[in-house]
């Protein structure tokens, strides 16, 4: 994948699996479907590489035990988020053109955010090389150790970050 120009499908992939998770995270939430897990795919499998280790999701098991607290929905979504934005900011730094746009202020900004949802949500930096900027919203000191979802961004603005910057810097 190391220095493509083809990162558009990739993308895709990406954010329409981003989709699907919270969808599938929201809607295990609802009767209907936990009724529809129970009866239909109690046990699901991931095959292995390995003889007889597959992994067995316990699906009926997670429907009956599932959160549905507020905090419990918040604390998945911030993980598949967190997942989101990794694969995104790899696939972003993957692209020929990285190094030549790598200090602009919306991809410093991703950066910053990448680098964030691997501490534990929170802005984690000492200094600002560069601007980090993107729709009117800036980075600066006063922001490292703050929660990223709970202050300055939306869990729904890591993909508009990421189609704002493939719009300004990809598309022909």
């Amino acid at each position: 994948m190391a220095g493509t120009r083809d990162t558009r499908t990739q993308a895709s992939i990406f954010i329409d699996a981003y989709i699907e998770s919270l969808v599938g995270l929201f809607a295990l939430r609802l009767e209907d479907v936990k009724v529809a897990v129970r009866e239909h795919a109690p046990e699901m499998t991931v095959m292995s590489s390995f003889d007889g280790e597959h992994v067995n999701l316990q699906a009926r098991r997670v429907v009956d035990e599932i959160g549905t607290s507020g905090p419990e929905v918040v604390a998945a979504v911030e993980r598949i988020t967190t997942a989101f934005v990794a694969g995104m900011w790899d696939l972003l730094t993957s692209h020929a053109h990285y190094s030549s746009i790598s200090a602009e202020p919306e991809i410093q900004f991703f950066r910053h955010l990448r680098n964030a949802c691997g501490h534990n949500g929170r802005w984690n930096f000492k200094e600002l090389k560069h601007p980090a900027s993107w729709r009117g919203k800036s980075l600066d000191l006063s922001h490292s150790g703050q929660l990223v979802f709970e202050g300055l961004l939306k869990h729904g603005d890591v993909v508009l970050l990421f189609v704002d910057i493939d719009r300004k810097y990809f598309q022909q």
